[in-house]
Formats: C-alpha cells, sequence, structure tokens
C-alpha cells in the first residue's frame, strides 16, 4: 500500500506529529484532530495503513455513548493482553482515528477499535473495512450540523449496505434495530424492563414504526424511545436479543447489574457509571467482547475494573468533596444526566457549562427540547452556577423549569464558576459541560487539584497511609 508512495506517507506522518508536538508543547492545547488533519492533507490514504495495520476492526457509531463504548471495548480487549488502537478522545471523525494511528504508531495491532461520527460514517468506511459495526441510538445532536435524526440513520444505513460486516444492534431502539433488513449478521443487545422503565412518555425522537409509518406503542420505556415497542399495524417489534440486562440496582456509585445470553441464564457484574444510558454502553461492549470470543468471567471482571476519564462521569476527590465532570451535549443526555442526580442523595451543587461553538452546535434550542425539569427531583442541591457562552440562557432554561431563581447564579468565567462551586459547603459538585468546555474545565479542576495546599497535604497523607498499610 505504501510502496510507491512511501516518501510521500513518512512526510505525512513526520508533519502531523510535528503538529502535535506544536499543539501539545508549545501551545498547551489539543492534539487530538489537526495532526491528522495536516497529515490527510499530504497523504489522502492514510486511513488504508491504518486498515492494513489492524486484523480485525469494530466500529462504533450512533449518537450517545460512542466514546464510553469504545474506552470499554478498548479497555476489555486490551485487558486481555492484546494490542489495541482506538480513538480514546473521542475524536470520532477522519482526521481524529488519523492523530491516533499517528500517536500509536505499532507494526500491527490485533485489534481496531474506533468510534465514528455519523457524520463521517461513510467517509470512514470507504477506507477502514469493519468486521463489527456498533450502532447505539439515533437521538437529535448538532441540528445545524446533522439536521434531523432520519438524515444520520439513511447515511449510515446507505454506507453499511455494501459491506460484509457483523452489525452489532441496540434491539430498543426502533430506528436502530430497523438495520436487520440491511439482512446482515445481525446480533441485538438491549435492557430489560427494570425499577427504572417507566410508562412516562419524555423526549421521543422516533416515534413511528419505520416499517409501515404508524404510530409505536410502548409497553415501558427505558430512556427516549429506548424500551419496549410494538407496531399493531404491521407487527414491527423488539427483536430477540442475544445479549440482554435484565436487572438494574443503584448502588452507589454505578449500577449492579444482572446479564443473560442465549447461552447462560444470569450473570452479575458491577459498572461503576450512573445513569441507564451507560447500562446501554455496557451492555453494548459486554455483547461485542463475548460476540468475538472473549471469556465471560474475565470480561465481568475487566468491567469492574473500568475508570474512564474524559468528562464522562469522571470523579476527582478533593480533600472536602467530590467533584464529578459529566459531558452533556443533547435533549436526551441533558435529561438523562439530570435524572441520575436525583439518585444521588448527598448534599451537592451544580455548574452547567453551555458553549454554541461549532463542535458544540451553534443552535441551542436543544435546551427547551431537553427535560431540563428532571432538576426538580434532585434532593439536597444547594446551588446552581451557569457558565459558558450561554450562560444565561441556561439560566433562563432552569426558570421556566421550575428551579428557584434564588439557587441560580450566573458567571460566564468558567475560572470563575468553577472556584465559586468548589467553595461550596458540599459533599460533592457536578460539572456538567458541553463538549468544547469538557477539556477546558478538566484542565482547570486538575490544576486547581495541583495547586491547593489542602490536596498536597491530603495526597502526602494519603500515601504515608499506603506505606503504613504495605
Amino acid at each position: 500500500m505504501i510502496q510507491g508512495n512511501s516518501l510521500r506517507y513518512y512526510t505525512a506522518v513526520l508533519a502531523g506529529k510535528t503538529a502535535s508536538f506544536i499543539l501539545k508543547k508549545v501551545l498547551k492545547g489539543e492534539a487530538s484532530a489537526m495532526p491528522g488533519k495536516v497529515a490527510m492533507q499530504i497523504y489522502p490514504n492514510i486511513l488504508q495503513v491504518v486498515d492494513q495495520r489492524c486484523q480485525k476492526k469494530i466500529l462504533v457509531t450512533g449518537t450517545n455513548g460512542k466514546t464510553t463504548t469504545t474506552n470499554l471495548l478498548h479497555h476489555i480487549i486490551k485487558s486481555q493482553g492484546l494490542r489495541v488502537l482506538s480513538n480514546l478522545r473521542g475524536a470520532n471523525m477522519p482526521q481524529g482515528l488519523v492523530s491516533s494511528f499517528l500517536n500509536h504508531q505499532d507494526a500491527e495491532y490485533d485489534w481496531g477499535v474506533f468510534e465514528v461520527d455519523e457524520g463521517s460514517f461513510q467517509e470512514v468506511v470507504k477506507h477502514l473495512k469493519p468486521d463489527y459495526v456498533v450502532v447505539t441510538n439515533f437521538f437529535r445532536d448538532q441540528l445545524d450540523r446533522y439536521g434531523e435524526i432520519e438524515k444520520a440513520f439513511q447515511d449510515i444505513f446507505d454506507a453499511l449496505k455494501p459491506l460484509d460486516t457483523t452489525l452489532i444492534l441496540n434491539a430498543d431502539d426502533p430506528l436502530v434495530s430497523s438495520f436487520k433488513s440491511l439482512k446482515k449478521r445481525n446480533i441485538f443487545y438491549g435492557v430489560g424492563e427494570n425499577q427504572f422503565s417507566t410508562l412516562e412518555e419524555g423526549v421521543i425522537e422516533s416515534r413511528f414504526c419505520p416499517s409501515c409509518a404508524s404510530r409505536l406503542e410502548y409497553d415501558y420505556f427505558n430512556y427516549g424511545q429506548l424500551g419496549g415497542y410494538h407496531c399493531s399495524q404491521c407487527g414491527f417489534t423488539n427483536p430477540p436479543r442475544e445479549y440482554e440486562i435484565t436487572r438494574v440496582e443503584y448502588s452507589d456509585p454505578g449500577y449492579h447489574l444482572k446479564f443473560k445470553t442465549e447461552n447462560v441464564k444470569s450473570m452479575d457484574l458491577d459498572f461503576s457509571y450512573d445513569g441507564i444510558f451507560n447500562t446501554y454502553n455496557c451492555c453494548a461492549a459486554l455483547s461485542v467482547a463475548l460476540e468475538i470470543g472473549m471469556e465471560t468471567g474475565k470480561v465481568i471482571e475487566s468491567i469492574g475494573r473500568f475508570e474512564y476519564h474524559l468528562g464522562r462521569m469522571e470523579t476527582f476527590q478533593f480533600p472536602d468533596k467530590l467533584v464529578k465532570v459529566v459531558l452533556v451535549k443533547n435533549p436526551i443526555g441533558l435529561g438523562e444526566v439530570l435524572k441520575s442526580l436525583s439518585l444521588d442523595g448527598k448534599v451537592k451543587s451544580l455548574l452547567m457549562v453551555l458553549n454554541d461553538n461549532p463542535a458544540d452546535g451553534t443552535d441551542i434550542s436543544w435546551i427547551w427540547d431537553a427535560q431540563v425539569e428532571n432538576i426538580l427531583q434532585v434532593n439536597n442541591l444547594e446551588k446552581i452556577y451557569c457558565s459558558g457562552r450561554r450562560a444565561e440562557d441556561m439560566a433562563l432554561r432552569l426558570k421556566y423549569a421550575g428551579q428557584s431563581p434564588a439557587t441560580l447564579n450566573v458567571d460566564y468565567s468558567m475560572e470563575s464558576a468553577l472556584e465559586k462551586v468548589l467553595n461550596e459547603d458540599v459533599e460533592i459538585a457536578y460539572i456538567l459541560p458541553t463538549y468544547t468546555a469538557v477539556f477546558h474545565i478538566r484542565e482547570l479542576i486538575i490544576a486547581r487539584m495541583r495547586g491547593s495546599s489542602k490536596f498536597l497535604s491530603y495526597l502526602r497523607e494519603s500515601l504515608k497511609n499506603i506505606k503504613l498499610k504495605g
């Protein structure tokens, strides 16, 4: 593949690595996409090199859960001693995949596990030929870029048609389950009715039957349009699940789950991340791992050890409180995160950061579609701080949701708002940033931890205790 163009390829790699060095070391910024973009300008087919170096490839696409599912799969496979290449930082367009390759240039990998942006899926599969494709769900996200969900659905559907691949599909999303019409090797996963299921219809993105366009009827909702559905006109319904979470019990933090397959009646596992949406992510990763032949016990043990960073339910331990950062980026996600906060009985404060940069989506009308009213179910919430470029818009949305104005504080400076929320006398501070704010807020938190004399004292004491125990 590289032969004949070797000079151009190595020039592209050098240019990409140089761009990465400048971004990280000189400008102190992110280097998750730009290095790949530079390399692709010089050698446009560099993704084909990635394809060649990965013996097997898994692509994860859909609206929500791509990054968590990809990181969890990477963790599971790597824990088995296998070589894995992944784009773990959420940069999921072609240049992001290339950047991950530039950072880890092994001659060969056992597995490539990549999350792929819905709008980039068609372009990526021209070069990367997946053995497995995971489709998580379809929700409205960045309407100014994607349009309505039907477009994202159709783009991925059309791109999958010519592929010789196995599909790992969410049986509980009607749009995703309709991919069975492609007649690939289809494997379905899902979450059965549980104590968090409801008959209440919330934000429903796909209310009509993908087969005959009649209105779907639901036996229960898990979140959004995910749940138990059927069409009384044509019989379209959840396909049988090869892999299923059958029981969900809250266990601070996260959940204790019961899981079954076609061959195994029930298994117990713990996944220490809040939200039913994360239960689906766990089920997706677990399904893929078992489908590719990994030993069940080792997979469950690996999931129990999983620790995730990058602002997706990431927890920081300060001397006097926990700080948890949770990315929110669309109506379903925001509503579900606020619902998950209601399970936490600790005294808490909240910082919400709303940006409208291109990567966030310049149209912020989505906050009015979200079930922000879920915040009224959150107990022991002392104060709410709103920050970011559209801080007042978020405060206004909270006010219309019924939140008392006395609890609302607007501060456009993230640094200032973070300092205020960290100084609150609470047990836990939740921080909910949109996409372009999540890395910045993490850097501020880490800098604050490193610069805190209290934290250094706490760290010294912790190390002393470790030595004593040893």
